[in-house]
């Protein structure tokens, strides 16, 4: 089966940049309280793992191929499929894509999935970047957001990637969480930092969406921290990270020189990348495509001989340089005018310079001749400057 083109047809692609690829393994032992993905919230069986990943392995047969210079497995859990089972989708990937030398290949996992030898296979398929779900320190906090690992199960899993030579190490931390104190959020920062990763995402508890957060905020039976004490914790946490020689580069990631996630800055940088598995989300030559939302319709469709394509959306001029400037104000080092004018012809501040007029006078962007970026305090209060540009 051959997937359809999208509009516009590869070989006259506009861009000459490597793409990206994503893959989603969106099965989890249970849904997390915070978890707003698409998931599929069991322990798969085996019946049922096969079924999605042989969809899988057909939807990336059946792909245009380009060239790639990243590949991304999240989820979902793509720790709970056997180390195996990923090796044999890079190969498919690798029949399909030309991975260039040296590629970026990340694979999301939990602390408690994967044993020494599972960490070994995983490398020697050609993963060479790991991103560790860590979340909290707290055993009670670890609890209500329903995760199934402890502070031992932490150390474990770095000592056993570390052993298996990952050399590219990311962890996650939630900041915000309902009852955070200093106390507790920067004990678990402090025990973070001890295990010396090369990249922190830092994420600030939302509580939108179709959560188990987001109906507890509705019903009004949370106990959320002060807007203030995460400002402040957020920029206490940038100058621990800082200090251990891990840097913002983006609003909610931190990494040592040279460790940035070459993947996601493709979406920050208005890159292209080709998406596969149950709502997957892909973007080439500006226009937007999303796969069908379920395990059922996603499978159906493709033992259907179907593509699982459930829609796409073509940008137009405007649209596109709007998400060029929502995404690339998210960077920490901001907006390179000249390259903006290269890319969409237009300079960012000819275009937006009234609506962003404000947040440059309350110090929240800083203009330059080369770049327009968010200020320190910016970061902070990055959705009301970004709302502008709407």
């Amino acid at each position: 089966m051959v997937m359809p083109r999208r509009t516009g047809d590869v070989a006259a692609r506009s861009s000459e940049r490597p793409l990206g690829l994503y893959v989603h393994i969106p099965f989890c032992a249970r849904k997390c309280a915070y978890c707003h993905f698409a998931i599929d919230p069991a322990r798969p069986s085996d019946a049922r793992r096969d079924r999605y990943l042989g969809a899988l392995g057909t939807e990336i047969g059946g792909a245009e191929g380009g060239e790639a210079d990243t590949l991304y497995f999240g989820g979902g859990t793509p720790s709970l499929v056997p180390p195996y089972q990923i090796g044999e989708l890079i190969r498919v990937i690798r029949r399909r894509y030309s991975l260039a030398k040296g590629a970026e290949i990340t694979l999301e996992a939990n602390p408690k999935d994967l044993d020494e030898r599972g960490y070994a296979e995983l490398r020697g398929d050609g993963v060479n970047r790991l991103s560790l779900g860590v979340q909290s320190f707290d055993p009670a906090v670890l609890r209500e957001m329903f995760r199934d690992h402890d502070g031992d199960d932490v150390v474990d899993a770095v000592l056993k990637a570390r052993s298996a030579g990952f050399s590219n190490l990311s962890m996650d931390l939630i900041l915000g969480w309902p009852g955070e104190t200093r106390d507790r959020f920067l004990d678990s920062l402090r025990r973070l930092l001890d295990f010396e990763p090369d990249h922190v995402s830092l994420y600030v508890l939302e509580t939108d969406g179709k959560t188990v957060i987001a109906h507890r905020a509705r019903e009004g039976t949370l106990r959320l921290p002060e807007d203030d004490l995460v400002a402040d914790l957020f920029l206490e946490a940038e100058d621990l990270l800082a200090e251990a020689g891990i840097h913002a580069y983006e609003i909610s990631n931190f990494a040592k020189p040279g460790f940035e996630s070459r993947h996601n800055l493709k979406y920050w940088d208005d890159g292209p990348f080709h998406a596969f598995g149950m709502s997957a989300h892909g973007f080439e030559d500006g226009v937007r495509y999303w796969n069908e939302p379920t395990f059922g319709s996603y499978c159906a469709s493709i033992e259907a001989g179907r593509s699982p394509r459930a829609g796409e959306r073509v940008l137009s001029g405007s649209e596109r340089i709007e998400e060029a400037v929502m995404t690339g104000l998210r960077l920490r080092a901001g907006i390179d005018r000249a390259r903006f004018r290269g890319r969409h012809s237009v300079d960012v501040l000819d275009r937006f310079g009234e609506a962003l007029r404000p947040s440059v006078e309350a110090g929240l962007l800083l203009v330059d001749d080369e770049t327009v970026r968010l200020s320190r305090r910016g970061v902070l209060m990055s959705s009301e400057v970004l709302s502008a540009v709407l």
